[in-house]
């Protein structure tokens, strides 16, 4: 038996854990630089707002004073999702984290009554360690559940929050009323398709052959439709696998026009490459910067270029991927241009266990690894970016435009790990009780 746990309105829910005041309100939360809305409450999805509606087109929905509009706190939601994460993995069985706000885990037990009795005491539990609303349905498949959990979040009427799909009469019952865009697995183009054949619902969905199935689509449509009938068959790999390449890009909250400003966004860059690089223990050999103008400035001119380099060796040196990226970044860069986008993407990417030194550089190598590892360690216990490479102190002109952040918590923000993060202007109490002395003196 499945289970899949989906957050409510996550990154809303996130931001009314930090400010109680947005219960209630219509909120939505936009992308980076402000573009266009990823996240919305209930009542802002009742005013008609669309997913992915661009934020200067919020009016045209409603009066504009009416909804709370929220500038993407990611590093918040994560933060958040792991903490769920982490409360679900003490009493499920084999964890499969599908994305920030969702998660597949098998259940313990065989009785349906105990999985739900289980299941509604985890719902209360999120409620109370995190703060964030989550749905959860189970069934004896990963596409019924996530159908299930569908039908709890809708269900305004379910106070627990928890739905099972167990029953075959049932089943098809709710299956005869979910509209075949909401099944997983079907995307747009299949959706199309399956619509203009008059396949509107997914119990008409099951009902079609399998020769139909794999000619309009492949064998995961016909495997979506075998999970519908009960029968498991799609899996999904709880370990991580190593990327072929990692990519970290930006755009540019302005304009702009000097170099050093873009090649501090360079740096910022390869540093986040380097860092995924280890963080899957491996090392890449090639490395590819571009940069890009703006599409829509009619009144600048447009240039748009990469470069890649391959280094002498593969490595996860932030120190060399910067070095090198730099290199590439000079072989493009033009004056009298205007940027609005750059990035960094590494290729060639090989696992350290297949690693060979280089025979005339080998010893820096050696010193660079030790160098990264103790870096990593300082930053994995007392925060992300304690120690940075200097041109990434501060974002300057290339960070996203931000202009929506709600009022910023000074409470504790903390890691699923066991140590601290502090945000904002966080004080430790030792220092808070010397501010309050002098305050009274």
């Amino acid at each position: 038996m499945y289970a899949l746990a989906d957050c409510n309105n996550f990154f809303v829910s996130c931001e009314r854990v930090f400010n109680p005041s947005l219960n209630g309100k219509p909120v939505v939360v936009l992308s980076g630089n402000d573009g266009c809305v990823i996240a919305r409450s209930n009542e802002a999805k009742a005013l008609g707002i669309p997913m992915g509606c661009p934020a200067f087109q919020v009016k045209n929905y409603t009066n504009p004073a009416n909804v709370i509009m929220l500038s993407g706190r990611h590093i918040v939601y994560r933060d958040l999702s792991n903490r769920i994460m982490r409360i679900i993995g003490e009493v499920a069985l084999n964890l499969e984290v599908y994305s920030v706000d969702e998660a597949f885990f098998a259940l313990p037990f065989d009785d349906n009554e105990q999985n739900h009795k289980l299941l509604t005491s985890l719902v209360k539990k999120i409620q109370q360690y995190v703060g964030v609303p989550v749905s959860i349905g189970f069934a004896p498949t990963r596409t019924l559940a996530k159908i299930a959990s569908h039908v709890a979040k809708k269900d305004k009427n379910n106070v627990e929050r928890v739905k099972g799909l167990t029953d075959a009469d049932e089943i098809n019952l709710v299956l005869n009323r979910i509209k075949i865009d909401d099944v997983w697995g079907i995307g747009r183009k299949l959706n199309a398709k399956l619509l203009s054949c008059g396949i509107d619902t997914a119990g008409k969905f099951i009902m079609l052959p399998k020769s139909y199935l794999q000619r309009i689509g492949n064998i995961n449509l016909v495997r979506t439709q075998q999970e519908l009938k009960g029968v498991d068959c799609i899996s999904i790999n709880p370990v991580d696998i190593a990327h072929k390449s990692i990519m970290n890009s930006r755009t540019f909250g302005h304009v702009i026009n000097k170099k050093q400003e873009i090649a501090d966004a360079i740096i910022s860059f390869a540093q986040s490459c380097a860092a995924q690089l280890r963080q899957e223990g491996s090392a890449a050999l090639t490395i590819t910067v571009y940069i890009r103008g703006d599409h829509f400035r009619q009144d600048l001119p447009f240039y748009s270029n990469s470069c890649s380099v391959r280094m002498p060796s593969h490595t996860a040196s932030a120190m060399e991927l910067a070095k090198h990226a730099l290199i590439a970044l000079n072989n493009i860069y033009r004056d009298n241009f205007y940027y609005r986008k750059a990035g960094v993407m590494v290729t060639d990417i090989i696992s350290n266990d297949q690693l060979q030194l280089d025979i005339f550089n080998g010893e820096n190598d050696v010193r660079q690894a030790k160098l990264m590892s103790a870096i990593d360690n300082i930053n994995n216990r007392y925060g992300k970016k304690q120690i940075v490479l200097a041109p990434t102190l501060s974002r300057g002109e290339w960070a996203p435009l931000q202009n929506h952040f709600a009022t910023l918590s000074k409470t504790l923000h903390f890691y699923t790990g066991m140590y601290p993060r502090y945000i904002c202007d966080y004080k430790p109490i030792v220092q808070r009780d010397e501010d309050e002395e002098k305050k009274h003196q």
